[in-house]
């Protein structure tokens, strides 16, 4: 027979704060799939959600937010930068100290002869072996709430089984069983058989509570109410009692009535007086053994179920049940979940709901709903059951009939209900669960409630991180100018000029900005102008948008910025007034008018003659288009004395002799192109034709060679969080340099004794008169566009541009950063190599590989690229040199007063990394505070 009593304390939930936890165990239960994934990789955490975002963007796994962990929460922050929560409708840890603690509702024996839960929020501890005179049975609670359930009469050991411990033959012919829950207990009193019955007519429980005021309802449950703030905390529905039958697809626990229950004496001292139904213990249809079960929980979790015709409470049960079970009426669930304000407003991405299932009539598929629905109470009945206002979902998945469809996870999309939940202003939202079809007894399943040892339901909600209001300013005109390289393509040369002209007119702007608030504020000496302040500080970011806006119309003028312009104000703080925004685009077009007068007639639209030539060794188009902006090399450079400053070795001096073609060298580089630059080669390695195509992006719609080293800086600086002050000068650096590499290269390919022919035109075509080469007319480079069509782009060979710019641009890095050995991850946007990263330990590692992977990609010999890297290393290196230098002093200069030396030293070391001073020093101001006054020089 079994009666079941429950009583249910809410506990408030902790939040996790400040104290590293420990890890959420699993042992004893099975884990949703989303939890599986997180924790087959290991424990990997961070403090908070900004150091966890991070660490899953370069950990390429799940990191965990600690400090947003709660009772019932998990939060993750994702590789691809979004964001997922999983949370439980029950609690699935408790806070003991300083530490989480996984719920672990196995009992084991405690020294004293007690039994307690392994771990328990509310502190779960039954009896062990007793006197005549009984006592606690089980104890609930700890301090300022607690039950205690006795019993009268001895207590044998119990035996011990996972989550139950049973009491034989506490009574003639009638055990006693306690069963650990997650927010509290079921006690059972099995009645063997009808020898008993009479027995088990009126039972007597003692019950103690502490902190409680206990009130008995109409419905026979029982309500607990903190006695300092009236609020709810506890509950013990109302008591039940079941047999031993089996329905026809033999489920238990079906033949059910009701049991009477009393609530007798005052204050803390208390008897619960069971009274089971006679006629139901005689009944000869009833078959023994017989459960009792009275329950005690403790959680802020609610979740119940209605049954057509069943007018019991039936919020105490571990049990989920949904659709019509055989013999009986129609079933529904309710799962309630808090309000989440982690993903209140947020753009939800995908939402599921675990359920575990744990009965099904069948294995065949019936389809069952999800629906939003109002909330339910201990007094929901079938009758009255809230408003179910909308489905969000279908399922056919049918589970936990046999081993053929046993008991397991299923989840189902309900995004567009969190959807609306996100948006909604409720402090709790319910899912409502029942079949589709509610007169079919093969479409009846139970799923696991959030008050079962294990498996209790869960919403798993990824989202999007809102974007913040662009912080920096000068990264978001980068991307704006990428995707103006995409557009406009061509050659890289009038691409990298468009870079260095928008980046120097930032840096202008942002510096006259910074110096606005004094000397000592500048970024460093202007490139061009600084623009003097009319009284209002300059904002900034207006100075930045307008500087970038106004370059770019003026070098495209056949694209429209105005969306562009119009998205970057928009997300400029909204304290900043007008005046300050006026003032900032004021300066920000004086600066970009200053760039784009400076660089009228520098040779940028000069369109220069050349014939290409038929003699060996002389560059000749290849079936790629005729010669790319052969007069570049005469382009007035943007930080070098002239075009030919920096001009690479001639190759008679690499070969040591006048007569290129003939010198062993030659020959040697030659054949090397002809191994392993050619398309099928069987000699270069994957990793080498990865590395040739990741480095290739010649093809129009890519952002070419200057847009992919400004990717990757913009890489190195989100690793290094640099401040848009700092980005603003590094990315003029960079800026400049490849504008200027640029040059350097095209004055080699074009300006030169040995305009020098492309490895494909070498190889194919015979003439060069080294006995070491040999002729192959069918040889095509491993370069290729869309349609797989092999190509050579429309230059000359020597020496690489691409190599040229990634010399420049590694060389740049390594001047701001104070260190060449910077490890980043790279990207490509060539369509041969979708999706391909590779990582460098250095940037000087990174421009070798670029250079050398021109061989592989068969487009270029060795020494276009060692001789380009080299020259556009020294174009770069004078650059930083010489433009933008950091402001001095002969002596020290006040910046700033600080609270402490800690702030004094991040500040100085800020503006000494930015190269806006070369040194600092801190100096106490007074002894008697802790002030530190910052001096630059």
């Amino acid at each position: 027979m079994a009666v079941p009593l429950s009583i249910l304390l809410l506990a408030e939930v902790g939040i996790a704060s400040g104290t590293a936890a420990a890890a959420d165990g699993t042992q004893g239960r099975q884990v949703s799939a989303a939890a599986q994934a997180a924790e087959r990789q290991g424990a990997a955490e961070a403090r908070d959600e900004v150091a966890a975002r991070a660490a899953a963007a370069a950990q390429e796994r799940p990191v965990e937010v600690l400090g947003a962990r709660t009772e019932n929460t998990t939060l993750w922050a994702n590789p691809d930068g979004t964001m997922s929560q999983e949370t439980h409708a029950g609690p699935v840890r408790f806070r003991e100290g300083k530490d989480w603690v996984a719920i672990d509702v196995d009992l084991e024996k405690a020294k004293d002869g007690s039994v307690r839960a392994r771990s328990h929020p509310r502190g779960l501890e039954l009896a062990g072996r007793t006197g005549s005179a009984g006592g606690d049975l089980v104890t609930l609670g700890r301090g300022a709430h607690e039950v205690s359930l006795g019993w009268q009469g001895a207590l044998p050991d119990p035996v011990l089984k996972g989550n139950k411990a049973t009491y034989v033959d506490v009574r003639p012919a009638t055990d006693l069983v306690v069963e650990a829950t997650r927010t509290g207990f079921e006690q059972y009193l099995v009645v063997k058989d009808r020898s008993a019955a009479d027995a088990a007519a009126r039972i007597t429980l003692p019950l103690s509570v502490k902190g409680l005021n206990t009130t008995q309802n109409a419905d026979r449950s029982v309500t607990f109410t903190d006695v300092r703030t009236k609020k709810t905390v506890g509950r013990l529905p109302a008591p039940v009692m079941w047999d031993a039958s089996r329905n026809k697809q033999g489920l238990a626990a079906t033949n059910r009535a009701d049991v009477d229950l009393k609530v007798a004496g005052q204050g803390d001292d208390l008897e619960l007086r069971l009274t089971p139904d006679r006629k139901f213990l005689a009944d000869d249809d009833t078959k023994y053994p017989v459960t009792i079960d009275p329950a005690v929980f403790f959680g802020t979790n609610f979740d119940t179920a209605v049954r057509d015709g069943v007018t019991e409470d039936l919020s105490a049960s571990v049990d989920l049940p949904v659709g019509r079970e055989f013999g009986k009426q129609a079933a529904r669930s309710f799962v309630h979940f808090p309000r989440n304000f982690v993903v209140s407003g947020k753009e939800i991405l995908n939402a599921e709901l675990n359920l575990y299932s744990v009965w099904s009539d069948s294995c065949e598929p019936r389809s069952w709903e999800l629906w939003d629905t109002g909330l339910t109470s201990t007094a929901t009945r079938w009758s009255n059951q809230p408003a179910w206002r909308s489905k969000a979902a279908t399922s056919t998945t049918t589970l936990g009939n046999s081993p053929a469809c046993g008991s397991q996870w299923i989840q189902t999309d309900v995004t567009g209900l969190v959807r609306e939940w996100a948006k909604a202003d409720r402090a709790e939202n319910s899912i409502g669960i029942r079949a589709t079809d509610e007169a079919d007894t093969k479409a009846y399943k139970i799923f696991a409630s959030s008050d079962a040892p294990a498996n209790g339901p869960s919403l798993l909600v990824t989202y999007e991180v809102p974007a913040d209001p662009v912080k920096d300013h000068v990264t978001y005109w980068n991307d704006v100018l990428q995707a103006t390289y995409r557009q406009i393509g061509g050659a890289p040369g009038p691409l990298a000029r468009a870079g260095a002209m928008m980046h120097g007119a930032i840096y202008d702007a942002a510096n006259s900005a910074q110096c606005a608030q004094g000397a000592t504020k500048c970024l460093g000496d202007p490139y061009l102008i600084k623009v003097a302040s009319s009284g209002e500080l300059p904002d900034i970011n207006s100075a930045i948008d307008h500087a970038a806006f106004d370059v770019l119309r003026s070098v495209y003028p056949q694209l429209n910025f105005d969306q562009e312009i119009a998205d970057a104000r928009a997300t400029i703080p909204a304290g900043v007034t007008g005046a300050q925004r006026a003032a900032g685009s004021s300066v920000g077009q004086q600066a970009a008018a200053a760039m784009i007068a400076d660089r009228q007639n520098d040779g940028a639209t000069s369109n220069t003659a050349y014939t290409p030539s038929t003699a060996p060794g002389q560059w000749r188009p290849t079936g790629s288009g005729s010669a790319a902006t052969p007069g570049w090399g005469l382009l007035k450079p943007f930080g070098m004395t002239s075009s030919s400053q920096f001009r690479p070795k001639s190759l008679p001096t690499l070969v040591g002799g006048t007569d290129v073609l003939k010198s062993a060298e030659y020959a040697r580089q030659v054949n090397r192109v002809k191994s392993l630059g050619k398309s099928d080669s069987t000699q270069r390695t994957a990793d080498q034709t990865q590395a040739a195509l990741f480095w290739a992006n010649d093809l129009d719609g890519t952002y070419k060679p200057p847009g992919q080293l400004f990717e990757f800086t913009q890489t190195v600086s989100r690793d290094r969080g640099l401040s848009v002050t700092a980005n603003a000068k590094l990315f003029a650096l960079t800026a400049f340099s490849m504008a200027d590499a640029g040059i350097v290269a095209w004055d080699a390919k074009y300006r030169t004794d040995l305009d020098l022919w492309r490895p494909e035109s070498a190889i194919r075509l015979d003439g060069d008169g080294n006995a070491a080469t040999t002729v192959d007319p069918n040889w095509q480079p491993l370069s290729q566009d869309r349609n797989g069509q092999h190509f050579s782009p429309p230059f000359p060979a020597y020496v690489s541009g691409h190599a040229t710019f990634g010399g420049a641009w590694a060389k740049a890095m390594e001047r701001w950063f104070a260190t060449d050995n910077v490890t980043f991850t790279a990207t490509t946007e060539d369509p041969n190599a979708v999706g391909v990263q590779r990582t460098f330990s250095s940037f000087s590692a990174a421009a070798a590989e670029n250079a050398v992977g021109r061989v592989w990609l068969g487009v270029h010999y060795d020494w276009d690229g060692t001789e380009g890297v080299s020259s556009g290393a020294n174009a770069a290196a004078y650059v930083a040199a010489n433009e933008m230098k950091s402001n001095s002093s002969a002596s020290w200069v006040a910046y700033e007063t600080l609270k402490n030396l800690g702030g004094c030293e991040a500040l100085g070391a800020k503006l000494v990394a930015e190269h806006r001073w070369s040194t600092y020093q801190c100096v106490r101001v007074t002894t008697a505070n802790t002030d530190h006054a910052l001096s630059v020089k």
